[in-house]
């Protein structure tokens, strides 16, 4: 049996509303306390636990609005409101597959009108698909993880633990580094973030995160091995030469 709230219908236009409503969203953007008591509020207005995850999909979907979109402007939000966004959304949840949530997500992107108007006003619409995708990757799995095989670290607040990955989000300079974030939280069974005292601490982290993007776009494959220091890091990666053939390259 799953950990979760009591599944409560919730009112999406009602919900949209109240997370747009509120003043100075700039400003609630560079204050994280003031921005973490908002979304603590409003979780639990519309019956949401900051500590344990919801026990369906409407309301991991609930959560991951408020916890992204708090201190977003509504045309953002819009998006996400969207039929075939939310049908990738719930698919993924269902299948436990989130690459079905990237490759629908991505055509859609290409042909919306809102995305279009999204990229007309400044704002990076893949970047806020993917954001949010992580987001609700990260939800998804706190929610799929069973009671009793949860460690002590695992039993923290997930509203902290989301906080924790708004972190890292916030330290990847690009897409594809965020794309390699969804991959390892999607390639889980269990969430489970990394420990402050390696990658996190290393200051090289977001370039890491980029060049992992870059590599796994052009098919290289990484071994087991990772060394975090505090201005280094290593892997070792295999990179195709011909058919079944690798060269192995540390880096």
């Amino acid at each position: 049996m799953f950990r979760g709230c009591p599944v409560i219908p919730i009112d999406f236009n009602v919900l949209i509303q109240a997370i747009t409503g509120i003043v100075n969203p700039t400003a609630m953007l560079r204050n994280k306390l003031e921005r973490n008591e908002t979304v603590i509020r409003l979780l639990k207005q519309f019956n949401l636990s900051p500590d344990s995850p919801p026990a369906d999909f409407g309301g991991v979907y609930a959560y991951t609005l408020i916890e992204y979109g708090v201190g977003k402007p509504k045309v953002v939000l819009e998006l996400f409101r969207q039929p075939e966004i939310r049908q990738a959304l719930q698919a993924a949840w269902g299948q436990d597959n989130f690459s079905v949530l990237l490759q629908v997500g991505e055509g859609f992107l290409e042909g919306a009108a809102l995305g279009h108007e999204l990229q007309a006003l400044g704002i990076d619409v893949r970047q806020e698909f993917y954001q949010f995708a992580t987001v609700f990757i990260a939800i998804a799995k706190r929610t799929r993880t069973p009671g009793d095989i949860l460690t002590a670290h695992q039993l923290n607040s997930l509203h902290r633990q989301i906080a924790q990955v708004h972190e890292r989000l916030e330290r990847l300079p690009s897409i594809e580094g965020i794309r390699t974030e969804m991959a390892r939280l999607a390639a889980q069974s269990v969430l489970a973030l990394p420990e402050a005292s390696g990658a996190e601490q290393c200051n090289a982290f977001a370039l890491a995160q980029q060049m992992r993007g870059w590599f796994e776009t052009l098919g290289y494959r990484f071994e087991a091995y990772e060394l975090w220091q505090t201005n280094a890091f290593e892997w070792i990666i295999n990179i195709p030469v011909r058919r079944g053939r690798y060269d192995r390259v540390l880096v």
